[in-house]
């Protein structure tokens, strides 16, 4: 029988739109030169709270590798071996080989904003997500001595916690997370005007209605619009902004559930704009309907963060698609007018 049980899985509730947000660096920054890249490694930096004794952990959860121009997943899942109740040395003994991290790889946290600079894998260790096992490394913060101060650092919106038993013992984690390479390029940002911020309002409350009405499932849904997300990048680094929102659509009052079948309870919609013509282009949609009962989280598609990861001088966007006790994440590139899916995986879950 198993060791491992999940008790719980939480995420932070949707953050409101917010300046806070928007990149704030100066309005034309010059394009770093392109290199590019042979291998890069791509990952999250989690800072972990033990809540039993409040003791601190840096980790590393490998998401995906780019080797000759394509990206594999770099996860290595060890769930089998946990529910086995192998101890976790003879799991990292089994599997240290096959793991992207036995380099002990040195990362840099990426995310504007964090100077949590780089972190180095010196062991591999198992880390608990859900009710799934995965190879992580484990090490030191370059520079940062007290990770308590780290941990407030990262953004709030990233918080996850999970608790449960593993080998006999109850553990019980929050954990923050970043965004991070084994090579990293600056991004070019720009940073809007008041009147600059308004207009995108406008333009992605009015084409995230339209991309919301073609749900066939809008029609259901009582309520206006809303703006509850708002980011400002400059992915190919020409000084035009790429913006991102999230809508939703609901009603004013909660949908009470349905005894027969699940009832659409809202909408959300992610529209991604780009500001490089006169008009902004539609670069990307995605209407998502949520139901009850169901966990209504908000939060299918969450940006971690951006990162050039090939070295060609653009940045890529690192997206956590959370489901009901599942996430995966995808890499996002701009491609013309159009932004699309380059990677899927790096995934846990029950």
């Amino acid at each position: 029988m198993t060791n491992l049980k999940l008790f719980s899985l939480v995420g932070t509730a949707l953050t409101l739109v917010s300046c806070a947000v928007i990149n704030s660096s100066p309005r034309a920054v010059s394009q770093p030169s392109a290199q590019p890249v042979q291998d890069n490694l791509i990952g999250l930096f989690m800072l972990k709270r033990n809540n039993l004794n409040q003791q601190y952990r840096g980790e590393i959860y490998p998401i995906a590798q780019y080797r000759n121009g394509r990206y594999t997943d770099a996860s290595l899942d060890v769930t089998p071996e946990v529910r086995e109740d192998s101890k976790e040395a003879e799991i990292v003994q089994r599997n240290a080989a096959n793991s992207v991290l036995n380099t002990n790889p040195t990362f840099t946290i990426a995310n504007p904003g964090y100077a949590l600079g780089k972190f180095s894998v010196d062991r591999l260790g198992v880390g608990q997500f859900a009710c799934s096992a995965v190879l992580v490394g484990r090490g030191k913060l370059a520079g940062q001595s007290d990770l308590n101060l780290a941990f407030n650092q990262l953004p709030r919106a990233s918080q996850r916690t999970s608790s449960g038993v593993f080998n006999g013992q109850e553990f019980d984690e929050t954990w923050r997370s970043a965004i991070a390479a084994k090579v990293t390029t600056p991004a070019t940002t720009v940073r809007p005007t008041r009147a600059q911020l308004d207009q995108y309002r406008k333009d992605l409350i009015r084409i995230g209605t339209n991309e919301i009405a073609k749900n066939p499932q809008a029609k259901s849904v009582q309520g206006t619009v809303t703006l509850v997300e708002l980011r400002v990048f400059d992915l190919n680094g020409d000084g035009q902004p790429e913006v991102f929102g999230k809508l939703r659509k609901a009603p004013a009052r909660g949908v009470q559930p349905n005894r027969d079948r699940p009832t659409v309870s809202s909408i959300y919609a992610n529209v991604w704009l780009g500001y490089g013509a006169s008009q902004p282009q539609l670069l990307s949609s995605q209407a998502v309907p949520y139901f009850v009962p169901a966990i209504e989280a908000g939060r299918i598609y969450e940006i971690v963060g951006t990162i050039d990861a090939n070295g060609d001088g653009q940045q890529e966007v690192l997206i956590q698609n959370n489901g009901y006790e599942a996430i995966t994440f995808s890499l996002y590139e701009l491609q013309g007018n159009q932004l699309k899916s380059v990677f899927t995986g790096g995934g846990y879950g029950c």
